[in-house]
């Protein structure tokens, strides 16, 4: 059997508390995203299919495809929205940049599967959607300028 040394026993005292602290405070329903995330999911009021292929963003509609474009997409400010993106030939990023530039989600699309994620915007504006995942020489190209409008919420 092994013994410890006093300051052994204080260093490991320190280590508990501070795992103990960091679990109480991450679950503390002061911080904004606990009570948001994992006791009151928000349903989207919308729902945005996005399909990519061939280095290409489309949006889905009915059962077909529509190039996506500038302002195609319309979104309004503090609603949930729910983006459902899917890939049929490679792994892409389906990234949302805000007027200013700024990441701010992105998720990786793997073919074959729907990769979702629900996401509330708080400010009005164009974002852009962008590839954030290299998927070959086609990549840099793979942007629309303001694709989505997001509103003023009502």
């Amino acid at each position: 059997m092994v013994k410890m040394e006093r300051e052994e026993k204080i260093w490991l005292g320190i280590i508990a508390l501070v795992a103990i602290v960091f679990n109480v405070v991450t679950l503390s329903p002061l911080v904004p995203w606990v009570h948001w995330d994992l006791f009151n999911p928000p349903q989207p009021k919308q729902i945005v299919r996005v399909h990519i292929k061939g280095h290409k963003f489309f949006l889905v509609e009915g059962n077909g495809l529509k190039p996506l474009k500038a302002g195609t997409i319309s979104i309004e400010a503090g609603v949930p929205v729910k983006f459902v993106a899917t890939s049929e030939d490679l792994t892409y990023g389906f990234g949302v940049f805000d007027p200013e530039g700024r990441m701010v989600f992105q998720m990786q699309v793997v073919p074959k599967y729907e990769n979702s994620i629900i996401w509330i915007f708080d400010k009005p504006g164009y974002y852009t959607v962008r590839s954030t995942e290299y998927s070959g020489p086609q990549h840099p190209y793979m942007f629309v300028e303001g694709a989505i409008q997001v509103s003023r919420g009502g």
